[in-house]
């Protein structure tokens, strides 16, 4: 349990990392069915006093190593295999191959850990450590879709606690990094081929900028799928629609 944690909030460290960067980098030039829960709108802010003696919805130490070990990688696979190689792809024996399925997006699917989305055409996959999959937006630098897998003894998302306890869990704790205003906008439960999905929605906001994520998350043969998408509030208008067809679309296989 306690490696989950851990992982779970290394890895989200990188995304964090990732788009935070890409953001700094950017910002003086672009400056199933489902029943929503009661608590949308509720204000949360990320300091120790809040989260103190709340129930934990995840595994203990989630924050153990949230500021430690930020490795990050961001190496184009894409440059690296070169455009020779590209071609040959498709052949190779490998998790993922990524082809146009749906007008305007491209399908992601990994046979290895059984998943599969939509991502918007003309994203790049990124490479961070911690990650099973990432991929970003080449202009826009807060807009990413990524999967992270963790090995757990659980066998459904509801062990870990409600609705409201994990999706709060995620936000304040594992996807969004210390001292920002972290606030939930709505949350579902759905049930797919019979596995239950945690959905929500929450903004996360900085000196700099506001980010708004989507996840869905879900457990299956001892993993732990962690699916997030987002953009910056700004763009929200423009790619609400976009992401939310995202979502939706990250499915076990």
């Amino acid at each position: 349990m306690r490696c989950l944690l851990a992982s779970l909030a290394l890895n989200a460290a990188m995304c964090v990392l990732l788009v935070g960067m890409s953001a700094n980098s950017h910002l003086g030039a672009t400056i199933g069915s489902q029943q929503t829960t009661a608590f949308q709108g509720r204000q949360i802010r990320t300091t120790p006093s809040h989260v103190a003696g709340r129930r934990h919805a995840l595994p203990r130490d989630v924050m153990a190593k949230s500021s430690c070990e930020q490795q990050e990688i961001s190496v184009n696979r894409r440059n690296i295999l070169g455009g020779g190689l590209m071609s040959g792809l498709s052949a190779l024996a490998g998790p993922s191959f990524a082809k146009i399925a749906v007008k305007g997006f491209q399908e992601h699917k990994d046979t290895s850990d059984k998943y599969q989305f939509l991502y918007p055409f003309g994203w790049e996959e990124i490479y961070v450590k911690g990650t099973d999959i990432l991929y970003k937006d080449i202009i826009e630098p807060l807009e990413t879709a990524s999967v992270t897998v963790i090995q757990t003894e659980k066998t459904n998302i509801k062990e870990y606690g409600d609705l409201a306890d994990v999706s709060t869990s995620l936000a304040e704790k594992v996807l969004t990094a210390p001292g920002q205003d972290v606030k939930i906008v709505k949350a579902a439960e759905k049930d797919v081929e019979g596995h239950t999905y945690f959905v929500f929605e929450f903004t996360a906001k900085n000196q700099r900028y506001t980010r708004h994520t989507l996840v869905s998350a879900v457990i299956d043969n001892g993993k732990y799928y962690i699916f997030v998408t987002g953009a910056n509030q700004k763009r929200w208008g423009t790619m609400s629609d976009k992401l939310t067809k995202v979502v939706d679309s990250f499915k076990l296989i």
